[in-house]
């Protein structure tokens, strides 16, 4: 266990595993937690989010789990106003939600299309605009943005030169 996160509160979004096994959020919460941070743990799949939370209090730290969905405002407040009324700020807000669609853009629905951005980018801005406020009273707070290399390349479409 280490202290760099000593007093510090972290939103994690993402924070559950979207299958078996260790997913980077779920990482990323557990180790903010051993470094110190009260964490709160966010993930569409509320059953995601308490295993990580399960993981952090059988080691001793302090978690608090949420479900939402990070591409529409209303969830995003609603977390952030439960990481506030938990642990009375943030310090770190990590971003770690993502999705992808197979496809090309012949083949993509519309409604696919804004899917994958409203969960990928909307999100990010989301969670940025309702964190910001209370980073900016305390004077200071961290933002990790998570991306892919899927952004390099769009995926099943071959590379035309």
């Amino acid at each position: 266990m280490g202290d760099r996160l000593r007093e510090k509160v972290a939103l994690v979004s993402g924070a559950g595993s979207s299958g078996p096994g260790w997913g980077n959020g779920k990482a990323t919460a557990v180790l903010f937690a051993r470094e110190g941070a009260k964490v709160l743990a966010a993930d569409i799949n509320l059953d995601a989010a308490l295993e990580t939370k399960r993981i952090i209090e059988g080691e001793g730290g302090i978690c608090e789990a949420i479900a939402g969905d990070v591409s529409r405002a209303h969830d995003v407040a609603s977390m952030v106003d439960a990481c506030v009324a938990a642990f009375g700020r943030i310090d770190v807000l990590h971003n770690n939600v993502g999705i992808v669609e197979i496809g090309g853009p012949v083949e993509t629905s519309e409604e696919s299309w804004d899917r994958v951005n409203d969960v990928n980018l909307k999100s990010m801005f989301l969670t940025c605009k309702h964190v910001l406020p209370h980073m900016e009273r305390q004077g200071k707070g961290a933002i990790v943005n998570i991306a892919s290399v899927s952004g390099i390349r769009w995926l099943g479409v071959p590379y035309i030169s």
